[in-house]
């Protein structure tokens, strides 16, 4: 592992132990994500890679170890803390406020920013960078497509104006078009520099796009490494348990 953030680690944790009550989920758990990376946590069911998530989130606090954001503790820290030092939240299941306008969820995204024109600004330049949203901006959130509401909850993230986004399980549930389409707008907020943690299941699609990978089993990483020499190693078919899934 590198030095710190200041030596280009945006996000480090660092000797991460997780416990649910009496059941360790992360045993020792070490990871980085270097600015301007997309890094993809990759493993089966229960493997524990939504909990990471949680835990670079502040929802679940961990037992043991540190989280680091551009070289700070933020291991104590409250979520909606974490989110004003500039790390956006894409979560599973995208979790629009249905009954709320597209338009509406948006915003949400930028509800603790007060500089108005530039909110302005970045709305404007999500409609460009997603015209699926524009198209639906009045709809009620909640009659969207499944890759519909996808591209709002990433949109809704970027209203933020986060650092680092992270992402869990992006493409669930997507069909193949819709799959593409997220994993292209992925490569695109990253090329506008902002870097992106996602948890995936779908090794084949993540090693796409990603720079670096994380295979996690059981709570613990057993293989890790630049993404296209993931994508070649034939142990990761015995480190990365679950298989491939078919998009809906």
């Amino acid at each position: 592992m590198s030095e710190g953030g200041s030596r280009g680690d945006l996000l480090e944790l660092s000797g991460i132990d997780t416990f649910y009550g009496p059941a360790q989920v992360h045993f020792a758990m070490n990871l980085e994500v270097r600015r301007g990376q997309i890094v993809c946590l990759l493993g089966g069911n229960a493997s524990g890679k939504s909990t990471t998530m949680k835990v670079i989130l502040g929802l679940v606090k961990p037992r043991a170890g540190t989280v680091r954001f551009d070289g700070q503790d933020i291991t104590g820290l409250s979520t909606p803390a974490i989110i004003a030092r500039g790390i956006g939240s894409v979560p599973e299941a995208r979790r629009l406020f249905g009954a709320m306008t597209v338009r509406e969820n948006l915003l949400m995204g930028a509800y603790t920013r007060r500089d108005r024109a530039e909110v302005n600004h970045d709305y404007d330049r999500m409609l460009g960078l997603f015209p699926r949203v524009a198209q639906r901006i009045n709809n009620r959130a909640g009659t969207l497509s499944g890759g519909e509401q996808q591209m709002v909850a990433m949109a809704r993230a970027l209203m933020g104006r986060p650092r680092l986004i992270c992402m869990d399980e992006p493409t669930m549930g997507l069909s193949p078009l819709y799959v593409d389409r997220v994993l292209e707008l992925i490569a695109a907020i990253n090329k506008e520099g902002v870097s992106v943690f996602m948890v995936e299941q779908n090794a084949s699609l993540a090693l796409q796009i990603a720079h670096h990978g994380y295979v996690l089993r059981t709570g613990v990483i057993a293989l890790s490494g630049p993404a296209g020499e993931l994508a070649r190693d034939p142990r990761i078919r015995d480190a990365y348990l679950g298989g491939e899934r078919t998009a809906a």
